[in-house]
């Protein structure tokens, strides 16, 4: 018996702690991501910092949208020392299917964020390009190489990796041994630089962008044997033109996709089947029926969320200078990334999630129906165990699951892709439109003056918001 009443008493505490709700991270956004999607990047930065300065369950968060928000605004060393911080924080580790489940049947939004897989490589790539656009390229290849590594400790249950390479980091990491190899006129650094390059193709062939590097960078490197065979698998040859400089430009289109939830876990028909068949094939107590289960089921959500897509009006930026237009290309599409991401995980753990959810639905009715028992044999007993008759038998278990949320934190303000086009032009003062493409043509035309050196490389980078 006193078992019994244990167990009522443990069913009790956590009806009363699902009920005490701190104020969520999407409301303490709300006024940051207004500033900042109203293109107030550095007031929107200010907002989160007593956030990002202080110890709590979304510290992680706010310290990877503080940082990109101070990155779009041109702040690139604050946003460094803010994204460093959430560096330390973003260790990758490897989670099984088992710790996964789990990690969903309790109250997420009310433990430390961990962060999407994506999310934590994504902070190493900003703090690559702020190191980039400081001019400190030794720093920036460190960090590019960091995304290939931390992708590559990204591992499944049976070890085989879960991402490809993430090519708008390989393609940056080759820029970046390029620029330091120029700079110091080394030659070791160049030869890498080549390698990402022949990299990247490998993983794309279809990028007209890296063909021009290849074929530039060997004959620089004097392999005349790539050179040649470049020249034959892409049908032309390379000539430079010594009397120019180069204009990169690096661009973030959009918004990304956010977590939503999926709804009821019954109106989800994998879900619906899979909580069914557990619930057949289990021992059910006396009084407990496969229809009174799926009824304490009725109001809980799926718990796994989806990413949905948000507005993105922008397919491409053409880059018009000095007689000369170029298009650029999509390198990395963190929208796609994030969608497939947790659709994959969805395709792994929906099983073991259903089998979980279904054998404490089954348990917590056994429970509550011991705890009604419990009431009954304490009646003269007034206050508490009268509370836990009217608790507990009168649908704890509903009550309980109809606390059952996915957890929708996400990182906010990231690009729905990151693009990039390379451009010779003249030394000197250049005139550059940046023309916004979308569907239907142009959707926006930006001027800028843009200072360009012989021989070496001009970085622009620009973000769009809608």
């Amino acid at each position: 018996m006193k078992k019994i009443r244990n167990a009522s008493l443990a069913i009790l505490i956590v009806l009363v702690f699902i009920s005490c709700k701190t104020k969520s991270y999407d409301k303490e956004m709300m006024a940051s991501e207004e500033l900042f999607y109203n293109g107030q990047y550095l007031e929107a930065a200010r907002l989160l910092l007593p956030n990002v300065n202080k110890a709590g369950k979304d510290e992680f968060l706010f310290m990877m949208e503080c940082g990109l928000m101070l990155h779009s605004g041109g702040d690139y060393e604050t946003s460094n020392k803010v994204l460093l911080k959430a560096g330390k924080l973003a260790k990758i580790i490897p989670i099984s299917i088992t710790q996964q489940v789990a990690s969903f049947l309790t109250n997420d939004t009310n433990t430390n964020y961990r962060g999407e897989d994506f999310e934590k490589v994504l902070v190493h790539m900003y703090l690559g390009i702020n190191f980039l656009m400081l001019g400190k390229y030794d720093d920036a290849r460190v960090e590019f190489l960091s995304v290939n590594n931390e992708l590559s400790k990204i591992k499944s249950e049976d070890g085989k990796a879960l991402y490809k390479q993430n090519i708008m980091a390989k393609y940056l990491t080759a820029i970046a041994f390029e620029m330091v190899g120029e700079k110091d006129n080394d030659l070791k650094d160049i030869e890498f630089a080549y390698v990402e390059y022949k990299q990247v193709y490998a993983l794309d062939s279809k990028l007209d962008i890296v063909k021009d590097d290849l074929l530039r960078v060997s004959k620089r490197l004097g392999y005349d044997d790539d050179y040649n065979e470049w020249k034959r698998t892409f049908g032309r040859s390379y000539n430079e033109d010594s009397d120019t400089g180069e204009l990169i430009t690096i661009f973030q289109a959009g918004r990304s996709a956010i977590k939503k939830s999926r709804g009821p876990i019954l109106e989800d028909k994998t879900m619906a089947n899979a909580l069914r068949a557990t619930i057949n094939s289990a021992s059910l107590a006396q009084g407990i029926t496969i229809s009174t289960v799926l009824v304490t089921l009725n109001q809980a959500e799926n718990p796994i969320p989806k990413f949905e897509k948000r507005s993105n009006k922008v397919n491409k930026m053409r880059i018009e200078s000095g007689g000369k237009a170029i298009n650029t290309i999509i390198l990395e599409n963190v929208e796609k990334t994030a969608i497939q991401n947790l659709e994959d995980s969805y395709s792994k753990l929906y099983l073991k999630l259903a089998a979980s959810i279904a054998t404490k639905a089954i348990a917590s009715l056994a429970a509550g129906l011991a705890a009604e028992a419990v009431a009954k044999q304490f009646q003269a007993t007034k206050g508490f165990a009268s509370l836990i008759g009217t608790v507990a038998g009168g649908g704890t278990a509903v009550a309980l699951f109809s606390q059952m949320k996915p957890d929708l934190r996400c990182w906010h303000t990231l690009p729905a892709n990151f693009q990039l086009g390379r451009m010779m032009l003249k030394p000197g003062t250049q005139t550059v439109n940046f023309v916004l493409i979308g569907n239907n043509g142009a959707v926006e035309r930006i001027e800028k003056t843009v200072e360009i050196k012989k021989g070496q490389k001009t970085l622009v980078n620009m973000r769009t918001l809608y």
